[in-house]
């Protein structure tokens, strides 16, 4: 899974490369947003890798500003190496 900047994202969902987004529960009581199209991507932040959001609802706003319509939940908790990803050049 590779870590992208909202700009970038933006990019991917312009370009439908990206055509699905989900919210995952990354550490128990954090929710991140993961796009999948070809590949999989999780959205970050300048400081956060996952970026990092408090509430579902702040999440499924930031997928609508990206342009995408629909939105999955996922209630799995991360594992461990999952938790900290490595920023990927994109």
């Amino acid at each position: 899974m590779q870590s992208v900047s909202m700009e970038t994202a933006k990019t991917l969902v312009s370009s439908n490369t990206v055509t699905k987004a989900i919210v995952q529960c990354f550490d128990g009581r954090r929710w991140a947003i993961v796009l999948r199209g070809r590949d999989e991507y999780v959205l970050k932040s300048a400081r956060q890798n996952p970026r990092a959001f408090a509430k579902i609802e702040t999440a499924l706003y930031e997928i609508q500003v990206l342009g995408l319509c629909h939105a999955e939940v996922d209630f799995v908790k991360w594992h461990r190496d999952q938790a900290t990803l490595q920023a990927s050049a994109a």
